[in-house]
């Protein structure tokens, strides 16, 4: 009996205790970004975005909040964002007596003048441009596109239809433009602003146009005033540096006045706007180092806000809930580190859910901390992430409103979680955790997207000579504020392969008029400014080099000497251009539209103009021609036809730029037997890498021109070629496995995605070789699949397969999954438990990271490939796992920025962007091969899931 009452009574304590638990704290951060869009040198913007998504989302947001007393979140307002809406709202008199589209808004954007041109001068505007609008008057999110939706605007479907068949009149592209500049103003204004007639119009008018433009402009001229608002309702508002700075870049420079200076202006403009100083702070791309982090805390900020990524760096280890759910100190400021997880799956993977089943996931996904901790009162789960781009590019139906309804209304009608602010739980509860140590990271764990690639390096060097040169002389606040826009974030962002907007070569431009506005303040004449800074790039062809050897007969030897070589057709004289690689040379042939021979002692030079390594002089005119080629170049490797001998024998010699125009001989007798050059039907040549300053595993730009003195001739490709030269394999190969071909389908039923993209190659995810090599300091994993494409040029040099990799090498271990895999949904055999794993992928953010089972990482390993041999190359240091002999698990995905763990879903059925054929999405296997043996035994493996029980359990090969 006694024993019977005391467990009542221990169930009534624990039911007590339950009841008792406080609420947990949320804090939700939305990140309010635009690049700065704003030529500063033509006074105009180069794109609109920024007034697109001021009469939208930027003002749908704070709206929508104000319908929920009581919801509490904190926008972080970047300072150039709103200084850009700021100069849309006023028209200044100088402005209004420029007339014209000054008189209906306050700045202009190429779409806006592209219509007034388009309703005042149509034939002004040439082809180029007008296939640029028959384009661009559709780059919206297409709610209003789709039958059947609410906002379904006919007309606009079918202006979308007939733009892809032929080019639309006058009329159809003045009817587009006008249902662009309308669908760009949130549909829960039209009302208001008296346009629900234009909904669907046909034979849109000069008058339509410029009630949209007015209307669009009464919106913007609103926004600022709805975040003052909510902050009086009780929302946070922070700010940022300037200009959107990666602060760790800027302070590994030494620019702390740079990063003081871009935190004051900030703050400036915030108070003035806001009446009151921002207590938080948003580091640009969640970027934070230690250095930075103080100088955040100097310029007297409370509180600021990085990844779950920096949090595990710091510790060493993955972060338990409790650890990730509190706020930390660092010196003499607070850090918040938000749910990784929870952010992103708002940012890419709710807006294909219904919503109720979206807005059901996320409050599962809070309501697990709640069940975890014994007192969630204390504690935040921070959620934070850009605040405009998941509600228009995440597939949210009707652009996130809808989902923004449903969360609010859900937080407030749910009792055991609180909307909070930082600043609120500060003040409540202040940071008492002591952060030992912070490791320079980001959001995407580390700086990659925005340091290490040429393009990314080059331009830090220019913004570099161009701060030297500033300083050098008394800098003055436009100066200054010159350099600081070419300090954003933005421009790296877009520099390279790991991203691609599609106007790249636009933003090369702005951040070149950025720093050609600094030296012109800084009071530099047009001679002494760099003259790369005055070029235009031209958006490059992108290959990867083959192997070839080659005889430099100048004939076609045998057919296939040059077949995997890359190719290309030229203009003028040039019929086509290959371009190759070979031990340590680039080789190059190219033919003409008649013999090479014929051009023997001509006054004609061929030459092959390439990119250099970054701050290396460049010029951007030829050197005889004196054309641009829409790149700059540190080298011209140079053939002159009245220098081959009667029998075709000849030499190349490369000239080093001095980037001024000028050229100087550089190459040394001792490589003049490796430059030779064979003049016969076509000219083959060979250069040294050394020469060029590039080696395996790097790029750099070509183009090859026939050329005199005042004229070229030819040039091939027609646009500059971006060439990649393959990582090789430096080590011995100690071990090796095939798997059978064709067994990329996981348990037997896996499917593709239906997109063309996963279909213009075979095996994308058929892994059929592993091997293993010694390097000596560093171990060597070799994966070869049929086909290596490169569709969304990842800079790893792959874009479809991720790769896992579990080593059982030691005693111990883990038989589950580690958390950046457990998306796999796989366990692994309690025989063969595993000490280290390894993820891999085409983006540095993505994949290229070691973790131990004890929670150690992540740790860095180098990934490269070979595309045009299938291969992914990894290469891990003896420093990270002493051996590797023993036990692996090799697993194949797809790889998806958007998903869980950056893994593709497979569901029951294939869509165009997911995988199909998977009974049980919930607990079979997202993988789509893994290395064993015969495919019975894969079939085997990957269909040993108990579905709403347990994963599937694999078994790794040994490596002996």
């Amino acid at each position: 009996m006694r024993k019977a009452v005391l467990c009542v009574g221990l169930v009534a304590l624990a039911f007590l205790g339950w009841a008792q638990k406080g609420p947990i704290n949320l804090a939700i951060i939305w990140h309010q970004h635009q690049p700065l869009y704003w030529n500063r040198i033509a006074g105009e913007y180069e794109l609109p975005w920024v007034r697109v998504h001021a009469v939208q989302e930027y003002i749908d947001s704070p709206k929508i909040l104000l319908e929920f007393p009581g919801i509490k979140v904190t926008y972080n307002l970047q300072p150039s964002l709103l200084w850009q809406i700021l100069d849309y709202a006023e028209i200044t008199e100088e402005e209004r007596a420029k007339g014209g589209l000054y008189e209906l808004i306050g700045a202009v954007d190429n779409h806006l003048k592209w219509t007034w041109a388009l309703l005042h001068d149509p034939a002004s505007l040439d082809e180029e441009t007008r296939a640029a609008m028959q384009e661009q008057f559709f780059w919206i999110n297409p709610y209003m596109l789709r039958p059947g939706g609410k906002y379904y605007d006919p007309r606009y479907a079918e202006l979308n239809q007939i733009k892809g068949q032929r080019k639309l009149t006058d009329q159809e592209l003045l009817d587009a433009a006008g249902l662009f500049l309308l669908w760009q103003i949130s549909p829960e204004l039209h009302g208001e602003l008296g346009l629900l007639d234009l909904r669907g119009k046909r034979g849109w008018t000069g008058e339509d146009i410029v009630r949209v433009i007015r209307a669009q402009h009464k919106v913007i001229t609103q926004v600022v005033d709805y975040y003052r608002r909510v902050q009086e309702a009780g929302t946070e508002l922070i700010t940022s540096p300037f200009y959107h700075p990666i602060l760790p870049i800027l302070a590994e420079y030494g620019w702390d006045e740079d990063i003081l200076g871009q935190l004051e202006l900030g703050q400036a403009q915030h108070e003035a706007l806001f009446g009151r100083r921002a207590l938080g702070v948003w580091p640009p791309e969640q970027a934070v180092s230690e250095r930075a982090v103080s100088l955040l805390a100097q310029a007297g900020f409370r509180w600021t806000v990085a990844d779950e990524w920096s949090l595990s760096a710091a510790l060493g280890r993955q972060p338990t809930r409790a650890e990730l759910a509190q706020p930390w100190r660092f010196g003499d400021i607070a850090i918040f580190f938000r749910d990784h997880n929870i952010s992103d799956k708002i940012a890419f993977s709710y807006g294909n859910k219904p919503t109720a089943e979206a807005v059901a996931d996320f409050m599962a996904e809070i309501k697990r901390y709640w069940d975890a901790l014994p007192n969630p009162e204390n504690h935040v789960v921070v959620v934070a992430l850009d605040g405009e781009n998941w509600m228009f590019m995440a597939g949210y139906p009707d652009n996130g409103r809808e989902f923004l309804r449903a969360l609010y209304g859900m937080l407030l009608r749910t009792e055991w979680v609180r909307t909070v602010t930082p600043a609120e739980f500060l003040a409540r509860r202040p940071a008492t955790a002591i952060l030992p140590r912070l490791p320079t990271g980001s959001w995407g764990g580390d700086l990659s997207t925005w340091q290490g690639e040429p393009e990314e390096d080059e331009a830090w060097e220019r913004l570099a000579q161009a701060r030297a040169a500033v300083f050098a002389r008394d800098p003055n606040p436009q100066a200054l504020r010159a350099l600081y826009a070419a300090e954003g974030s933005d421009w790296f962002w877009w520099y390279g392969d790991d991203q691609d907007s599609g106007t790249d070569d636009l933003f090369d431009w702005l951040f070149k008029t950025h720093l050609v506005a600094a030296y012109r303040a800084s009071g530099y004449a047009e001679a002494e400014i760099p003259q790369v800074l005055f070029l235009r790039l031209r958006i490059p062809f992108r290959a990867n080099l083959g192997e070839v050897k080659p005889v430099l007969d100048g004939r076609v030897t045998d057919p296939q000497e040059w077949a995997e070589a890359a190719v290309y057709a030229g203009k003028g004289l040039i019929e086509k251009f290959a371009v190759a690689y070979g031990e340590s040379y680039l080789y190059v042939r190219v033919d003409f539209v008649r013999p090479a021979r014929e051009l023997i002692g001509s006054d004609l030079r061929l030459v092959l103009y390439a990119s250099g390594k970054p701050g290396e002089p460049a010029n951007i005119v030829t050197r005889h021609a004196k054309v641009q080629l829409g790149f700059a170049f540190s080298s011209a490797v140079e053939l002159e036809f009245a220098k081959v001998r009667a029998d075709g024998a000849g030499y190349v010699f490369r000239y080093g730029a001095d980037g001024k125009g000028g050229w100087r001989l550089t190459s040394p007798v001792r490589t003049l037997l490796y430059r030779k050059a064979a003049v016969d039907e076509a000219v083959e040549f060979m250069v040294p890498f050394e020469e060029l300053g590039v080696e395996p595993g790097q790029s750099l730009t070509l183009v090859v021109v026939l050329e005199r003195p005042g004229e070229l001739l030819a040039q091939a490709p027609e646009r500059p070629l971006f060439a990649r030269i393959p990582t090789l394999i430096r080590g011995t190969e100690i071990w090796a496995m095939e798997d059978p071909r064709g067994d990329d389908f996981g348990p037997g039923t896996y499917v593709y995605p239906l997109n063309k993209v996963f279909t213009e190659a075979p095996g994308l995810f058929d892994l059929i070789r592993y091997a293993v090599y010694d390097a000596g300091d560093a171990w060597q994993l070799a994966f070869d699949f049929p086909a290596l494409p490169n569709p969304w040029n990842g800079p790893h040099g792959f874009s479809h397969p991720i790769i896992f990799v579990y080593f059982d090498v030691a005693d111990g271990g883990r038989t589950d999954a580690h958390e950046e895999g457990k998306a796999a949904q796989v366990a692994f055999h309690p025989d063969h438990p595993w000490d280290y794993v390894i993820k891999i992928a085409g983006w540095p953010g993505y994949g290229r990271h070691l973790w131990t089972a004890g929670g150690e990482g992540p740790f860095l390993i180098d990934v490269a490939s070979d595309p045009k041999r299938g291969r992914v190359i990894v290469t891990i240091s003896k420093d990270l796992i002493l051996e590797i002999r023993g036990w692996h698990y090799v697993l194949v995905g797809s790889q998806d920025g958007y998903g869980p763990n950056h893994i593709r879903p497979i569901g029951k059925a294939p869509g165009e962007w997911t995988g199909g054929g998977c009974p049980d999405p919930m607990w079979a296997p997202q993988l789509y091969d893994i290395l064993a043996p015969t495919v019975e035994e894969q079939k085997a493996q990957l269909g040993s899931y108990v579905s709403g029980k347990s994963y599937a359990v694999l078994r790794p090969v040994e490596v002996k």
